[in-house]
């Protein structure tokens, strides 16, 4: 299959080399709705662009099967392009947890095996690490929760609108420290079958609640603030 992979490569260097910005455009777009695109996914989201990019060209591809030999030609490039996109996001997680939880000292191999990874994740600073992910940065009460922190080092503020990509952040930042998941690698299957137990999760929905509470906590503090500034302002008029 890498083979195939590589031979298909160097066609996109030349004959298809036009295809690189869109099948880049179609790959972001859909990975910010779909984290496990089936092949239909894949061949419309690069349609969708070819139409963008080439308006022309795709009436053409459309009234003859030429369509059919073009997406037969870079399918394994698209897929592989997606994967890649996919992969970009973990390690940028991984990065901001290193920065944000002070693990640079003590960097996972990208080598490691179970038992290292557990080893690991046992450590008196990895324990801190996963304490610290779902608390404030600091004791200002504006401050923002260490995963909010990490999102926005990772996501612009725009995908963030995006529940699927919090989803997915959140997730893929919990396994990375969770004990129970011995893994090096992030896998694609094991985070999205995470992101479907979103709802179920008791960590996460714990953290959820704490962070309800706590905002309703601050609204009814600047709401008590308003009124005693009111009422501040009513004694100076009378």
């Amino acid at each position: 299959m890498f083979a195939m992979i590589s031979v298909r490569y160097r066609h996109l260097g030349g004959e298809y080399s036009h295809l690189r910005v869109p099948m880049t455009k179609a790959c972001h777009r859909l990975f910010q709705v779909n984290k496990t695109p089936l092949d239909t996914d894949l061949e419309q989201a690069f349609k969708s662009q070819i139409q963008a990019h080439y308006p022309n060209k795709i009436r053409e591809l459309d009234d003859s099967s030429e369509w059919i030999k073009l997406w037969n030609a870079v399918h394994l490039i698209m897929l592989e392009y997606f994967q890649n996109h996919k992969s970009s996001y973990v390690r940028k997680i991984k990065d901001a947890i290193y920065i944000y939880l002070n693990l640079f000292s003590c960097k996972l191999d990208q080598f490691a095996g179970p038992e290292e990874v557990r080893n690991w994740k046992k450590s008196e600073k990895v324990i801190k690490a996963r304490h610290d992910l779902w608390h404030k940065m600091d004791d200002d009460p504006d401050s923002p929760y260490t995963i909010e922190s990490i999102l926005q080092k990772v996501f612009i503020e725009e995908k963030l609108k995006n529940k699927d990509n919090i989803k997915f952040g959140v997730t893929v930042a919990w396994m990375f420290l969770d004990l129970t998941y011995d893994q090096i690698e992030i896998l694609s299957s094991k985070v999205q079958e995470r992101m479907n137990q979103w709802d179920s999760n008791p960590i996460i929905q714990d953290w959820l609640k704490g962070k309800e509470l706590f905002e309703d906590d601050q609204d009814d503090q600047n709401n008590d603030s308003e009124v005693d500034q009111e009422s501040g302002v009513k004694e100076i008029i009378n």
